[in-house]
């Protein structure tokens, strides 16, 4: 084998092992990349939830309470009675 055929086969073995990492680290990448949307639609669902739960207990409050007056409108109506 001349040295020129040594050369090529190492420069190949090189290349190839290089090709190996490039393609685990591409599947590795891949796979974080399906974990990551799977983690996102449950984390749109979740939100989603949490916001119609925030607007069903918004929704409770505002009738448990009643209307409510503003001090703004108390003050002024104690004005005119006074004046």
């Amino acid at each position: 084998m001349s040295g020129a055929e040594l050369l090529l086969s190492l420069a190949g073995v090189v290349t190839m092992m290089l090709l190996s990492v490039i393609a685990y680290f591409l599947k590795l990448l891949i796979e974080d990349t399906r974990q990551l949307s799977t983690e996102l639609a449950k984390l749109k669902e979740l939100f989603y939830r949490l916001e119609a739960e925030q607007a069903l207990i918004k929704n409770v409050m505002q009738h448990t309470r009643g209307p409510t007056k503003s001090k703004s409108s108390d003050n002024h109506r104690i004005r005119t009675k006074n004046a």
